[in-house]
C-alpha cells in the first residue's frame, strides 16, 4: 500500500509545486470484467489558512462493485517557524466493473476555502474477463469472496497486529453459506483467532459485505513476510467449494539494538509481581508452600517466555501450573499469566525464593524495560521453633485436636434406666451431688462472664468537626469532578463509535474540547496550543496538532472506517487525559 502510494506521489509531484490547492485521481486505462483495480484520488492541501470545508464527493461508480477502501495522510513540515505544513490525503478505492465497454468516470469535486476544486473526468475500456475454473475467481458461479484486511502491516518481530477477514457477494444469503473458516498455519507467523462472531451485513453500490472473523497475527521473524490465504467453505445445493482470501504481505521490523542481556521475546507493556499464597502461616522445613508469578498487561502473551523460578539448594521447587486470562482489548491481548509454584523448604532461616530476570520492547516508546529480578524472602523455622513459640492454650488446642485425630473414640450405647420398686423411697445422694455441682459451675461462668462484659463496654466517641477545605483542595475536588466528566464524554464517544455514528462523534469531540478550554479559561484555538505548549512542552503539542490534523482529515474523508475513528478515539483518550491533569 505504501509503496503504492509513493509512486503515485511521484507521478503528480510536478503538479504539487504549483498551487496550494491540488486535486487528481489516477488514470485506469483498462480493466477486465469482474476484475479489480485500483483507483487513487490524491488531495494536496498546503498553507496555514486552508481549510477542507466538504469531503471528498466522488463521481458517480454505480457500474462499479466497491470492493475495499483505504486512505493514508501524509504530513511535512516546510517551515516550523511560519507553520508552513504540506498535507498529503490520498484515497484508494478497489473497483470491479460490472460491464464490458467503455465507462466513463466523472470528476471528483472538493471545497477548499470556498472554492470548487474537481479533477477531469476519463474512460475506462472493460474487456471481457477470460473464464477460469479456480474457485476463487470472481466468476458469476461463484459469488462469494473473501478479503483479509490487516490493520498494521507494518510492525515489529512479536508485535501483535489485527487482521479482519471480509466476505463479499451481491447475494444476501450466500453469507449463509459460509462454513468452516480455517487458518493458515506458518512457521515464521502466529495467528490467534479471536472471533468467528458475524457481523451486520453491509451494503455499498450493489456488493454487499460482511466481517465473519477477527484475527489477531504475530509474526516470529523479521523481513517481508507473506500471510497465507484464509480459506472457507461455500456450501450450497450440489456441493461444497472450497474459497480463499488474498495474501496479505507484512513488513515486520527487526527490534532495535540495545537490548537487555535477559531479553528474550516480550513486547508490549508488561508488569511481574510474586506472592507467597500461605502468608498467614508459619514457613516450616520441609513442609510445601505455594508461590506465585504473576505477568500482567498486553502484548504476544501467546507466544512470550515467563521468568522461571531459580533453581537453589535452600528449597525444592515443582513444575508450576499455568493459568492465563488474556482477552482482546484495544487491539492488543490484555491480560494476566500466573504461574504457581509449589516450593518446600530445605533449611531454617531466612529463605530467598528467586526468579529469572524479566525484559520487554514496548512499540510504543520504541524502548526496552529491564524489570529485573522478583523473589520472596521466606523465614522458615523448625518443628522445634514453631513450638517453643506457642502460648499455653495454642499447645492446649493442638494436643486436643491431635487426640480427636488419631484416637478413635467408641460409640456409647443408650441404656434405659429403670427404677426399682424397692428403691422408691430411698435417695441417691450421687445424683444430688452432681447436680449441686453442675449448678455451681453454671453460676459461676455467669458471674464471669458478666465482669467480662463490664470491663469491655465502650465509651462513645464525638465525631470531630470537619476541617475547612483550603484552595488547594477545593482545585482539586474541581479538577476531581472535570475528570468524572471527562470520563462520561470518552465513554459517549466510544458509544457513538461503536454506533458507527461518525458525525455526531466529531461534533461531540469539539463540545469536549470546548470543555476543556473553558476549564483553562482558554476562547480560541490558537491560545489553546500556546497553553499546551507552554505546560507539557513543544513534544506534546506537536502530538496535539497531528492528532487535530488527522481528526480533520477523517471528518471529511469521502469514506469513513470503525478502525480509523478507534484510533482517533485512543489518541484522544490519550492525549486529553494528560491535559487535564
Amino acid at each position: 500500500m505504501k509503496q503504492r502510494i509513493l509512486y503515485i506521489l511521484s507521478i503528480f509531484s510536478s503538479l504539487f509545486a504549483y498551487s496550494q490547492v491540488t486535486l487528481a485521481v489516477s488514470d485506469v486505462k483498462e480493466a477486465k470484467l469482474n476484475q479489480r483495480f485500483n483507483l487513487n484520488v490524491i488531495l494536496e492541501i498546503s498553507g496555514e489558512n486552508m481549510q477542507q470545508e466538504t469531503p471528498l464527493r466522488m463521481p458517480d461508480l454505480s457500474k462499479f462493485d466497491i470492493i475495499g477502501t483505504a486512505s493514508e495522510q501524509n504530513t511535512i513540515v516546510l517551515d516550523a517557524k511560519r507553520g508552513d505544513v504540506l498535507n498529503q490525503m490520498v484515497y484508494q478505492l478497489v473497483l470491479s466493473p460490472k460491464q464490458s465497454g467503455k465507462i466513463k468516470i466523472g470528476s471528483v469535486l472538493v471545497t477548499v476555502n470556498g472554492k470548487i476544486y474537481k479533477t477531469e473526468p476519463f474512460e475506462i475500456n472493460v474487456r471481457d474477463a477470460e473464464k477460469r475454473s479456480s474457485v476463487a475467481a470472481n466468476t458469476e458461479s461463484n459469488d462469494v469472496y473473501l478479503n483479509l484486511e490487516v490493520q498494521d502491516r507494518e510492525v515489529y518481530k512479536n508485535e501483535s497486529t489485527i487482521a479482519v477477514l471480509r466476505a463479499y457477494s451481491r447475494n444476501y444469503g450466500s453469507f449463509r453459506n459460509l462454513r468452516n473458516i480455517q487458518v493458515p498455519h506458518q512457521r515464521n507467523v502466529n495467528i490467534k483467532p479471536v472471533s468467528f462472531a458475524k457481523s451486520e451485513i453491509e451494503s455499498s453500490a450493489g456488493m454487499n459485505s460482511q466481517v465473519i472473523a477477527v484475527f489477531m497475527i504475530f509474526p516470529s521473524e523479521s523481513g517481508n513476510i507473506e500471510i497465507n490465504p484464509v480459506s472457507a467453505s461455500v456450501a450450497n445445493s450440489s456441493a461444497e467449494n472450497r474459497i480463499v482470501s488474498n495474501k496479505v504481505k507484512l513488513n515486520v521490523k527487526k527490534l532495535p539494538a540495545g537490548m537487555p542481556e535477559h531479553f528474550k521475546n516480550a513486547v508490549g507493556k508488561f508488569d511481574v509481581s510474586v506472592a507467597n499464597l500461605n502468608k498467614n502461616d508459619v514457613a516450616e522445613v520441609e513442609k510445601p508452600l505455594n508461590v506465585s508469578l504473576k505477568l500482567s498487561g498486553a502484548g504476544n502473551f501467546g507466544t512470550l517466555h515467563l521468568p522461571k523460578i531459580l533453581h537453589s539448594a535452600d528449597y525444592v521447587a515443582y513444575p508450576p501450573k499455568i493459568t492465563s486470562n488474556a482477552v482482546t482489548r484495544d487491539d492488543n491481548l490484555s491480560g494476566d499469566i500466573i504461574a504457581e509454584y509449589v516450593v518446600v523448604p530445605k533449611k531454617p532461616g531466612l529463605v530467598t525464593v528467586g526468579f529469572e530476570n524479566f525484559s520487554f520492547f514496548d512499540p510504543n516508546s520504541q524502548k526496552y524495560v529491564d524489570l529485573g529480578s522478583k523473589a520472596i524472602a521466606l523465614n522458615v523455622k523448625t518443628p522445634e521453633e514453631i513450638d517453643a513459640a506457642k502460648s499455653t492454650l495454642e499447645k492446649v488446642n493442638d494436643i486436643t485436636n491431635n487426640v480427636l485425630e488419631t484416637v478413635n473414640t467408641p460409640v456409647l450405647n443408650t441404656v434405659n434406666l429403670k427404677v426399682k420398686e424397692k428403691d422408691k423411697n430411698r435417695i441417691n445422694w450421687k445424683i444430688v451431688a452432681g447436680n449441686l455441682a453442675l449448678l455451681i459451675s453454671v453460676v459461676g461462668m455467669f458471674m464471669v462472664v458478666s465482669k467480662r462484659k463490664q470491663k469491655k463496654r465502650l465509651v462513645p466517641v464525638t465525631d470531630a468537626p470537619a476541617p475547612s477545605k483550603t484552595i488547594a483542595e477545593t482545585e482539586e475536588l474541581i479538577r476531581k469532578d472535570f475528570g468524572t466528566t471527562f470520563e462520561e464524554n470518552i465513554e459517549y464517544l466510544r458509544k457513538l463509535k461503536e454506533n458507527e455514528n461518525f458525525s455526531t462523534f466529531f461534533s461531540a469531540y469539539e463540545d469536549l474540547k470546548e470543555d476543556v478550554k473553558k476549564q483553562n479559561s482558554i476562547s480560541d484555538e490558537s491560545g489553546f496550543r500556546k497553553f499546551i505548549e507552554e505546560t507539557k512542552g513543544p513534544q506534546f503539542a506537536d502530538q496535539y496538532r497531528v492528532l487535530s490534523e488527522q481528526i480533520h482529515f477523517e471528518k471529511y474523508s469521502p469514506m469513513q472506517s470503525k478502525e480509523r475513528i478507534d484510533e482517533l478515539l485512543n489518541g484522544i483518550t490519550s492525549l486529553f487525559s494528560q491535559i487535564i491533569k
